[in-house]
């Protein structure tokens, strides 16, 4: 069972990060926005771990790992044909699964897979990024000896960020079960671990639960995206429901309702194990986007485009008027008056008989 913690209520800082509760639904945008030819990158190569933001203007940027470049920057008016902004680092540095977040002053923050765990580094124009510190979000901190992902993040009532991230199998091995875990910061570079796991061995949810985002409501509740790579402890067969999933909870410590998001439906392309590395965020109108990654043999690593919807509770069906019962009514009872004769009738519309006069 996890522990359950004091927490500072988790609601956005601003209306462009208040997401709609859940059940979700799925509509494609895409199936491919981002892949290996579009980027340079040889076939059956990986295209990974985009993370998106809304400009100013409008346009989304994308984040993208591009296996021997680095992390790609790239431009969308539509959200579906892209064209190349930059590169993170100036290349291939070592630094991988993008995660980027705009501050409030119009800088853009980005974190990374890092030799020490999760870096951070900080950019004016969001397409050149400095690193601040290789170690933002160390591992020995949580006694991790393996990689860590790169964080979702949201924005806290108090003004500071929590960060939720997990393990992550080395590149060519595993699959291994993988546990999620969260930190909190004041400013987005200091965090602080929160003890225990969020969902993974040993929490409310025995659940591998590999590189996770999270979103937040307007009642403070979060939901975090995530995907389950099927593996079980002890390396045994994987199980048949991996995939992409989402867990709730309204202190954003413990979570619930593991729910999973089968996207196979969308395309033909398309797999159970669609959905790695998600990101979900608002576009211009206002529409909760999710981008995500598949592999294709012949394509390599890839991003498709969905967009997500509230699904609505299903009212209940009306009765037809023929069958439906009829409201009580009152009865009265009345006389009626024939000579010496008196009749009394009773009904909900009680009417004299022929020859009878109401008394």
């Amino acid at each position: 069972m996890a522990t359950t913690l004091a927490s500072p209520a988790t609601v956005a800082a601003a209306p462009s990060d208040v997401f709609p509760k859940g059940p979700y639904k799925a509509t494609l945008i895409a199936e491919q926005i981002l892949y290996p030819s579009l980027l340079g990158v040889a076939a059956g190569l990986p295209v990974a771990d985009a993370s998106g933001v809304l400009l100013t203007d409008g346009k989304l940027r994308a984040y993208v790992f591009a296996q021997n470049k680095g992390v790609e920057v790239w431009d969308s008016s539509d959200g579906i044909t892209f064209t190349r902004a930059g590169n993170a680092f100036g290349g291939d540095k070592g630094y991988g699964m993008p995660r980027v977040m705009r501050l409030a002053d119009g800088r853009f923050r980005m974190y990374n897979m890092s030799s020490d765990g999760i870096s951070c580094s900080i950019s004016s124009d969001g397409i050149n990024f400095t690193v601040e510190n290789v170690g933002c979000i160390k591992r020995t901190t949580y006694g991790i000896t393996g990689n860590m992902t790169a964080p979702g993040i949201v924005k806290l009532a108090n003004g500071g960020y929590r960060a939720y991230f997990s393990t992550v199998s080395a590149a060519g091995t595993g699959p291994f079960p993988q546990k999620s875990y969260s930190a909190t910061s004041p400013d987005g570079t200091t965090w602080s671990p929160d003890p225990g796991i969020r969902i993974g061995a040993g929490s409310n949810i025995d659940q591998s639960a590999e590189h996770p985002t999270i979103i937040g409501h307007s009642d403070g509740s979060v939901t975090m995206f995530y995907f389950d790579n099927g593996a079980v402890a002890g390396g045994g067969p994987t199980k048949q429901n991996m995939g992409l999933f989402y867990a709730s909870s309204t202190d954003g410590l413990t979570f619930s309702n593991p729910t999973q998001f089968d996207l196979s439906s969308l395309s033909p392309r398309f797999r159970n194990a669609t959905g790695n590395d998600p990101d979900i965020f608002l576009d211009k109108n206002g529409d909760m986007i999710l981008w995500a990654g598949d592999f294709d043999s012949s394509i390599g690593g890839y991003i498709l485009a969905a967009k997500l919807t509230q699904v609505s509770a299903v009212a209940p069906a009306k009765t037809p008027a023929a069958t439906r019962p009829s409201a009580s009514k009152t009865k009265t009872t009345i006389s009626c008056v024939k000579g010496k004769t008196i009749k009394k009738v009773t009904g909900t519309n009680p009417k004299c008989p022929a020859g009878y006069k109401k008394k």
